[in-house]
């Protein structure tokens, strides 16, 4: 077996809404279902259980219909401050099992989101998740808002 590269990204976007709100679209289902995944894409949340330990399960599905099923477990949970989860591909069993972190940062009224996305097996890998969570985080997830 392969040990990953320990390749990390980190990301973020300020959004003109407390953390509160910020959080709950992170965290409650019909929430996240409206932004969640990249752009063109749509997202079907099968399972999300919001406690430590507890699982998730959200099948992302292309405009052209093909399916990206990601699950995991969280890890750490501080309310409107941090989430820690899990991320593993259902059909990519060669991806290893990651890790993400999400801080949730306000100042004066706005919050800053930074997505911290660790133990990337590859460059390439690194670089298809950083333009994932991109379009998640600029482009959807600031459409969410306004």
């Amino acid at each position: 077996m392969n040990n990953p590269q320990n390749f990390t990204l980190k990301l973020n976007h300020v959004y003109p809404v407390k953390s509160e709100k910020v959080f709950a679209a992170w965290t409650k289902p019909d929430l996240l279902e409206k932004w969640w995944g990249p752009q063109g894409y749509t997202t079907k949340i099968v399972e999300m259980n919001l406690e430590v330990n507890g699982s998730y399960k959200f099948n992302m599905r292309s405009a052209n219909g093909v399916e990206h099923i990601v699950y995991g477990h969280y890890v750490e949970i501080i309310p409107n401050e941090k989430l820690v989860f899990t991320w593993q591909w259902e059909q990519q069993t060669e991806f290893p099992l990651t890790n993400v972190t999400v801080e949730f940062i306000e100042h004066d009224g706005n919050t800053e989101v930074i997505v911290t996305h660790k133990d990337l097996p590859n460059e390439e890998e690194a670089k298809n998740h950083s333009n994932g969570w991109t379009s998640f985080l600029k482009e959807k997830l600031t459409s969410f808002f306004h």
